[in-house]
Protein backbone atom coordinates (compact mmCIF):
# COMPACT_ATOMS: atom_id res chain seq x y z
CA UNK A 1 0.00 0.00 0.00
CA UNK A 2 1.30 3.44 -0.97
CA UNK A 3 1.07 6.26 1.58
CA UNK A 4 1.77 9.94 0.85
CA UNK A 5 2.13 12.98 3.11
CA UNK A 6 2.78 16.59 2.08
CA UNK A 7 3.17 19.61 4.37
CA UNK A 8 1.96 21.78 1.51
CA UNK A 9 -1.55 20.86 2.61
CA UNK A 10 -0.86 22.00 6.19
CA UNK A 11 -0.86 25.52 7.62
CA UNK A 12 2.73 26.73 8.19
CA UNK A 13 2.52 26.97 11.98
CA UNK A 14 1.24 23.38 12.19
CA UNK A 15 3.82 21.79 9.89
CA UNK A 16 6.45 20.87 12.47
CA UNK A 17 3.97 18.97 14.66
CA UNK A 18 2.50 17.31 11.56
CA UNK A 19 5.94 16.27 10.30
CA UNK A 20 6.88 14.88 13.71
CA UNK A 21 3.75 12.74 13.70
CA UNK A 22 4.30 11.57 10.12
CA UNK A 23 7.93 10.56 10.69
CA UNK A 24 7.11 8.67 13.89
CA UNK A 25 4.21 6.86 12.23
CA UNK A 26 6.34 5.90 9.23
CA UNK A 27 9.45 4.77 11.09
CA UNK A 28 9.86 4.58 14.89
CA UNK A 29 9.39 7.20 17.65
CA UNK A 30 11.81 10.05 16.99
CA UNK A 31 12.35 13.67 17.89
CA UNK A 32 12.42 16.06 14.92
CA UNK A 33 13.90 19.51 15.45
CA UNK A 34 13.33 22.17 12.82
CA UNK A 35 15.22 25.45 13.16
CA UNK A 36 13.38 28.62 14.13
CA UNK A 37 12.40 30.69 11.12
CA UNK A 38 12.77 27.80 8.68
CA UNK A 39 10.07 27.85 6.00
CA UNK A 40 9.62 24.13 6.36
CA UNK A 41 8.44 21.95 3.53
CA UNK A 42 8.34 18.16 3.41
CA UNK A 43 6.95 15.33 1.32
CA UNK A 44 7.06 11.65 2.20
CA UNK A 45 5.96 8.66 0.17
CA UNK A 46 6.11 5.16 1.67
CA UNK A 47 5.12 1.68 0.69
CA UNK A 48 5.59 -1.80 2.11
CA UNK A 49 7.55 -4.37 0.17
CA UNK A 50 7.51 -7.88 1.61
CA UNK A 51 8.32 -6.77 5.16
CA UNK A 52 10.48 -3.81 4.17
CA UNK A 53 9.29 -0.21 4.23
CA UNK A 54 10.61 1.85 1.32
CA UNK A 55 10.32 5.62 1.78
CA UNK A 56 11.13 8.54 -0.50
CA UNK A 57 11.60 11.79 1.45
CA UNK A 58 12.02 15.37 0.27
CA UNK A 59 12.27 17.95 3.05
CA UNK A 60 13.90 21.07 4.47
CA UNK A 61 16.76 21.13 6.97
CA UNK A 62 16.18 19.41 10.30
CA UNK A 63 17.74 17.27 13.00
CA UNK A 64 16.32 13.89 13.96
CA UNK A 65 17.15 12.05 17.19
CA UNK A 66 16.22 8.68 18.60
CA UNK A 67 17.17 8.62 22.27
CA UNK A 68 16.61 6.13 25.07
CA UNK A 69 13.20 7.65 25.83
CA UNK A 70 12.09 7.05 22.24
CA UNK A 71 13.48 3.52 22.31
CA UNK A 72 11.56 2.78 25.52
CA UNK A 73 8.33 3.91 23.84
CA UNK A 74 8.87 1.52 20.93
CA UNK A 75 11.59 -1.15 21.10
CA UNK A 76 10.98 -2.23 17.49
CA UNK A 77 14.16 -3.64 15.97
CA UNK A 78 15.03 -2.29 12.53
CA UNK A 79 18.08 -1.41 10.52
CA UNK A 80 17.58 1.66 8.32
CA UNK A 81 19.62 2.58 5.29
CA UNK A 82 19.73 6.16 4.04
CA UNK A 83 20.47 6.49 0.32
CA UNK A 84 21.32 10.14 -0.41
CA UNK A 85 19.75 11.33 -3.65
CA UNK A 86 20.19 15.09 -3.14
CA UNK A 87 21.63 17.35 -0.46
CA UNK A 88 23.93 16.68 2.46
CA UNK A 89 23.43 14.88 5.76
CA UNK A 90 25.12 13.13 8.66
CA UNK A 91 24.35 9.82 10.33
CA UNK A 92 25.71 9.59 13.90
CA UNK A 93 25.68 6.37 15.93
CA UNK A 94 27.98 4.21 18.06
CA UNK A 95 30.59 6.98 18.33
CA UNK A 96 30.89 7.28 14.54
CA UNK A 97 29.52 9.74 12.03
CA UNK A 98 29.00 9.35 8.30
CA UNK A 99 28.86 12.41 6.04
CA UNK A 100 26.56 11.67 3.12
CA UNK A 101 26.38 13.42 -0.22
CA UNK A 102 24.60 12.44 -3.41
CA UNK A 103 25.38 8.78 -4.13
CA UNK A 104 26.43 7.91 -0.57
CA UNK A 105 24.63 5.68 1.91
CA UNK A 106 24.90 4.39 5.48
CA UNK A 107 23.01 2.16 7.88
CA UNK A 108 21.89 2.71 11.48
CA UNK A 109 20.15 0.60 14.11
CA UNK A 110 16.90 1.60 15.87
CA UNK A 111 17.86 -0.46 18.94
CA UNK A 112 20.51 2.14 19.84
CA UNK A 113 20.38 5.97 20.02
CA UNK A 114 21.25 7.80 16.82
CA UNK A 115 21.11 11.26 15.30
CA UNK A 116 20.51 12.44 11.73
CA UNK A 117 21.46 15.96 10.64
CA UNK A 118 20.25 17.56 7.42
CA UNK A 119 21.92 20.94 6.83
CA UNK A 120 19.69 22.01 3.92
CA UNK A 121 17.03 20.77 1.56
CA UNK A 122 17.50 17.11 0.82
CA UNK A 123 16.04 14.03 -0.80
CA UNK A 124 16.69 10.50 0.39
CA UNK A 125 15.43 7.00 -0.24
CA UNK A 126 15.19 5.21 3.11
CA UNK A 127 14.73 1.46 3.57
CA UNK A 128 13.54 0.20 6.94
CA UNK A 129 14.61 -3.42 7.29
CA UNK A 130 13.62 -5.78 10.12
CA UNK A 131 16.80 -6.27 12.16
CA UNK A 132 16.64 -10.05 12.03
CA UNK A 133 16.30 -10.08 8.23
CA UNK A 134 19.70 -8.42 7.90
CA UNK A 135 21.17 -10.17 10.95
CA UNK A 136 20.61 -13.51 9.21
CA UNK A 137 22.90 -12.34 6.42
CA UNK A 138 25.61 -10.47 8.32
CA UNK A 139 26.61 -10.78 11.97
CA UNK A 140 28.60 -7.63 12.78
CA UNK A 141 25.96 -4.95 12.21
CA UNK A 142 27.10 -2.88 15.21
CA UNK A 143 30.54 -2.47 13.63
CA UNK A 144 29.02 -1.12 10.41
CA UNK A 145 26.58 1.57 11.57
CA UNK A 146 27.36 5.17 10.57
CA UNK A 147 30.04 4.17 8.06
CA UNK A 148 29.65 5.88 4.71
CA UNK A 149 29.59 3.91 1.46
CA UNK A 150 29.78 5.55 -1.94
CA UNK A 151 28.70 4.93 -5.52
CA UNK A 152 32.32 5.64 -6.42
CA UNK A 153 32.94 2.02 -5.40
CA UNK A 154 31.64 -0.31 -8.15
CA UNK A 155 30.01 -2.83 -5.81
CA UNK A 156 28.48 -0.11 -3.61
CA UNK A 157 27.16 1.59 -6.76
CA UNK A 158 25.38 -1.62 -7.76
CA UNK A 159 23.76 -1.82 -4.30
CA UNK A 160 22.81 1.88 -4.29
CA UNK A 161 21.09 1.68 -7.66
CA UNK A 162 19.36 -1.62 -6.92
CA UNK A 163 18.04 -0.50 -3.52
CA UNK A 164 16.91 2.85 -4.94
CA UNK A 165 15.09 0.95 -7.66
CA UNK A 166 13.05 -0.94 -5.04
CA UNK A 167 11.20 2.34 -4.41
CA UNK A 168 9.69 2.05 -7.89
CA UNK A 169 8.17 -1.40 -7.33
CA UNK A 170 4.43 -1.28 -6.84
CA UNK A 171 1.47 -3.65 -6.51
CA UNK A 172 1.49 -4.35 -10.24
CA UNK A 173 4.38 -6.74 -9.55
CA UNK A 174 3.21 -10.10 -8.26
CA UNK A 175 3.93 -11.06 -4.64
CA UNK A 176 6.47 -13.80 -5.38
CA UNK A 177 8.49 -11.56 -7.71
CA UNK A 178 8.51 -8.78 -5.10
CA UNK A 179 9.72 -11.25 -2.50
CA UNK A 180 12.58 -12.43 -4.69
CA UNK A 181 13.62 -8.87 -5.56
CA UNK A 182 13.58 -7.89 -1.90
CA UNK A 183 15.67 -10.85 -0.82
CA UNK A 184 18.17 -10.21 -3.60
CA UNK A 185 18.44 -6.60 -2.45
CA UNK A 186 19.19 -7.68 1.11
CA UNK A 187 21.78 -10.18 -0.11
CA UNK A 188 23.46 -7.44 -2.15
CA UNK A 189 23.42 -5.02 0.80
CA UNK A 190 24.96 -7.68 3.05
CA UNK A 191 27.70 -8.28 0.48
CA UNK A 192 28.59 -4.59 0.36
CA UNK A 193 28.55 -4.27 4.14
CA UNK A 194 30.76 -7.35 4.54
CA UNK A 195 33.27 -5.87 2.12
CA UNK A 196 33.18 -2.52 3.95
CA UNK A 197 33.73 -4.29 7.25
CA UNK A 198 36.89 -6.12 6.24
CA UNK A 199 39.73 -5.24 8.57
CA UNK A 200 37.55 -3.27 10.98
CA UNK A 201 38.31 -4.29 14.54
CA UNK A 202 35.47 -3.85 17.01
CA UNK A 203 36.69 -1.20 19.50
CA UNK A 204 35.96 -1.45 23.19
CA UNK A 205 33.26 0.71 24.74
CA UNK A 206 35.99 2.81 26.40
CA UNK A 207 37.75 3.44 23.08
CA UNK A 208 34.48 4.30 21.36
CA UNK A 209 33.51 6.73 24.13
CA UNK A 210 36.90 8.44 24.11
CA UNK A 211 36.90 8.81 20.33
CA UNK A 212 33.44 10.38 20.48
CA UNK A 213 34.60 12.90 23.09
CA UNK A 214 37.71 13.73 21.08
CA UNK A 215 35.61 14.39 17.97
CA UNK A 216 33.31 16.70 19.94
CA UNK A 217 36.38 18.52 21.31
CA UNK A 218 37.70 19.03 17.78
CA UNK A 219 34.36 20.36 16.52
CA UNK A 220 34.08 22.75 19.48
CA UNK A 221 37.57 24.16 18.84
CA UNK A 222 37.76 24.30 15.05
CA UNK A 223 38.45 28.05 15.06
CA UNK A 224 41.69 27.42 16.97
CA UNK A 225 44.31 27.31 14.23
CA UNK A 226 46.77 25.78 16.72
CA UNK A 227 44.55 22.75 17.32
CA UNK A 228 46.89 19.78 17.02
CA UNK A 229 47.20 16.09 17.72
CA UNK A 230 49.70 16.72 20.51
CA UNK A 231 47.51 19.37 22.10
CA UNK A 232 44.41 17.16 22.04
CA UNK A 233 46.41 14.24 23.41
CA UNK A 234 47.54 16.42 26.30
CA UNK A 235 43.99 17.63 26.96
CA UNK A 236 42.77 14.02 27.27
CA UNK A 237 45.82 12.65 29.05
CA UNK A 238 46.74 10.09 26.41
CA UNK A 239 49.50 9.77 23.81
CA UNK A 240 49.31 10.98 20.23
CA UNK A 241 49.85 7.40 19.08
CA UNK A 242 46.85 6.23 21.10
CA UNK A 243 44.58 8.88 19.56
CA UNK A 244 45.64 7.88 16.07
CA UNK A 245 44.95 4.25 16.95
CA UNK A 246 41.39 5.28 17.83
CA UNK A 247 40.93 6.89 14.44
CA UNK A 248 42.49 3.89 12.74
CA UNK A 249 39.50 1.89 13.98
CA UNK A 250 37.57 3.94 11.40
CA UNK A 251 40.27 3.75 8.72
CA UNK A 252 41.30 7.37 9.11
CA UNK A 253 43.68 9.51 11.19
CA UNK A 254 43.40 12.54 13.46
CA UNK A 255 44.81 14.79 10.73
CA UNK A 256 42.39 13.59 8.07
CA UNK A 257 39.45 13.90 10.47
CA UNK A 258 40.46 17.46 11.45
CA UNK A 259 40.83 18.54 7.81
CA UNK A 260 37.56 16.89 6.78
CA UNK A 261 35.68 18.50 9.66
CA UNK A 262 37.09 21.95 8.86
CA UNK A 263 36.18 21.62 5.19
CA UNK A 264 32.67 20.42 6.07
CA UNK A 265 32.22 23.40 8.41
CA UNK A 266 33.21 25.77 5.61
CA UNK A 267 30.88 24.06 3.15
CA UNK A 268 27.95 24.30 5.60
CA UNK A 269 28.58 28.04 6.03
CA UNK A 270 28.86 28.56 2.27
CA UNK A 271 25.43 26.97 1.86
CA UNK A 272 23.91 29.10 4.61
CA UNK A 273 21.82 32.09 3.50
CA UNK A 274 22.70 33.84 6.77
CA UNK A 275 26.40 33.77 5.76
CA UNK A 276 25.84 34.91 2.18
CA UNK A 277 27.49 38.29 2.82
CA UNK A 278 30.53 36.91 4.63
CA UNK A 279 33.88 36.77 2.85
CA UNK A 280 35.04 33.30 1.97
CA UNK A 281 38.32 34.01 3.74
CA UNK A 282 36.38 34.88 6.92
CA UNK A 283 34.55 31.55 6.80
CA UNK A 284 37.84 29.73 6.25
CA UNK A 285 39.49 31.48 9.20
CA UNK A 286 36.50 30.65 11.41
CA UNK A 287 37.13 26.99 10.67
CA UNK A 288 40.82 27.17 11.56
CA UNK A 289 42.46 27.68 8.15
CA UNK A 290 45.22 30.30 8.10
CA UNK A 291 46.61 29.87 4.58
CA UNK A 292 44.09 30.71 1.84
CA UNK A 293 46.22 29.12 -0.89
CA UNK A 294 46.20 25.86 1.01
CA UNK A 295 42.49 26.23 1.78
CA UNK A 296 41.63 26.77 -1.89
CA UNK A 297 43.62 23.71 -2.90
CA UNK A 298 42.16 21.30 -0.35
CA UNK A 299 38.62 22.64 -0.79
CA UNK A 300 38.73 22.02 -4.53
CA UNK A 301 40.22 18.57 -3.97
CA UNK A 302 37.39 17.73 -1.57
CA UNK A 303 34.40 19.22 -3.42
CA UNK A 304 35.60 19.36 -7.02
CA UNK A 305 35.21 23.13 -7.43
CA UNK A 306 36.31 26.40 -5.88
CA UNK A 307 34.65 27.71 -2.73
CA UNK A 308 33.23 30.61 -4.77
CA UNK A 309 31.60 28.27 -7.32
CA UNK A 310 30.37 26.03 -4.50
CA UNK A 311 28.61 28.98 -2.84
CA UNK A 312 27.16 30.19 -6.14
CA UNK A 313 25.70 26.75 -6.91
CA UNK A 314 24.25 26.48 -3.40
CA UNK A 315 22.58 29.90 -3.63
CA UNK A 316 21.00 28.93 -6.95
CA UNK A 317 19.68 25.71 -5.45
CA UNK A 318 21.89 23.59 -7.70
CA UNK A 319 23.31 20.34 -6.32
CA UNK A 320 26.78 21.26 -5.11
CA UNK A 321 29.61 19.39 -6.81
CA UNK A 322 30.91 16.26 -5.12
CA UNK A 323 34.44 15.52 -4.01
Amino acid sequence: MLTRFDTGDIRPHERQAFWQEVVCATFVPLECQIGAGVDFDGQLQAHDLDGLTVVDIRASSQQVRRNQHCIARSPDEYVLINLAQEGHSQVIQDGREAFLEQGDFAIYDTRQPYELRFCGDFRQTVLQIPYQALRERISNIKQLTALSLSRKDPVARLAFDYLTGLAGIDDSIDVETRRRLTHQGLDLLATVLAERGKGIVQPSARRTSLLYRIKNHVRANLADSDLSLAGVAGAFGVTSRYINSLFQDERTSFGRFLLSTRLQACADQLRSHSQQGALISTLAYRSGFTDMTYFSRVFKARFGCSARDFRHAAMLGIDTPLG
